[in-house]
């Protein structure tokens, strides 16, 4: 009875080790015949030798080694700054030197072109560098040193110089190792050392020459200035000095009439005078005690002289 027990027994237990290694089997299996593919990635299905497939993201069937083999490929944009001492010095147009460093964005686009051309993305790297050098060159010798360098941006030829780097080395390098270049721009433009020293004090004399410049030109300005306001003066005064005289002749013509009437009658003349001196004197409430024979007030003794004379004439010839 106990042994038939261990027989039921070990039943269970040889099935589920067949079960377990065919599921091994299987995984393994699948992962010799399938293969995957990122998101970021294209893969090229070589058979027996030879290229005969491109794979993009997901999972794929494939038939196993040695009879396929995969190779897969990061297609993310890369920024490349070029080969070690690819910031050399560079002679512009108007023979002055500049150090400068340039980039280039780019991936690998032809995959077939890139396997047979290049090893690795190293060696592909370092054929993008030699024209990134050779361009750079060629391209900033046909500019000026003002041409990369100046505080004014409308002298600046950034953008043209970035443009012809480009043409010639996008091309070439889609041609020779598939890869495809997106932009080439500069990342870095100095001076030597050993000139920027020269160039500083270069740039202070520059400086000193327009702030002397600028102060002449005040100093122009302001005598300009001066002499109009000087100017508008003495016309100023010379109009102010004729309306004068006219009026002086005006009062002068005034006071000639005034005079022919008067030398006519001489003593309306000084009545008028003495009335006037009156006026500015008695103009408000006043009381004076002055001598009649004093000037202007001897009018008034004869005044009252009259009014005696007058007082004597008998009444019955007031009426004639």
């Amino acid at each position: 009875m106990s042994n038939d027990n261990n027989k039921v027994s070990k039943v269970p237990v040889f099935w589920s080790t067949i079960l377990l290694g065919l599921i091994v089997a299987a995984v393994f299996l699948a992962a010799i015949i399938s293969f995957q593919v990122q998101e970021n990635e294209r893969a090229l299905v070589i058979t027996m030798g030879k290229i005969t497939a491109e794979k993009g993201p997901g999972l794929h069937l494939r038939l196993p080694p040695p009879v396929q083999e995969i190779v897969r490929y990061d297609i993310r944009q890369r920024c490349f700054n070029g080969i070690a001492g690819s910031q050399e010095e560079i002679m512009t147009s108007d023979a002055k030197n500049v150090v400068v460093g340039i980039y280039t964005i780019y991936k690998i686009d032809d995959l077939k072109k890139f396997k047979n051309a290049a090893k690795n993305i190293n060696a592909a790297e370092e054929y993008l560098g030699i024209r990134m050098q050779s361009a750079k060159g060629a391209v900033i010798g046909k500019y000026k040193f003002d041409q990369m360098i100046n505080t004014d941006p409308k002298k600046m030829k950034l953008t043209e110089i970035e443009k012809e780097m480009f043409d010639m080395i996008a091309p070439d390098v889609m041609e020779r190792y598939g890869l495809k270049v997106y932009k080439v721009g500069i990342r870095t433009i100095n001076v030597p050392d050993k000139i920027t020293s020269a160039i500083v004090q270069s740039m202070k004399e520059e400086r000193k020459t327009a702030a002397a410049r600028d102060r002449e030109r005040g100093k122009t300005e302001a005598e300009k200035i001066k002499t109009d306001a000087n100017t508008k003066k003495r016309a100023a005064i010379t109009n102010a000095e004729a309306e004068a005289k006219r009026i002086m002749a005006e009062g002068d013509a005034k006071a000639a009439e005034y005079l022919k009437v008067f030398s006519e009658n001489p003593e309306l003349a000084a009545f008028i005078r003495k009335m006037e001196s009156l006026k500015r004197i008695l103009g408000t409430k006043t009381t004076l005690v002055l001598d009649t024979n004093t000037t202007p007030f001897d009018f008034f003794k004869l005044q009252l002289g009259s009014l005696k004379e007058t007082s004597k004439v008998p009444a019955g010839k007031s009426g004639k």
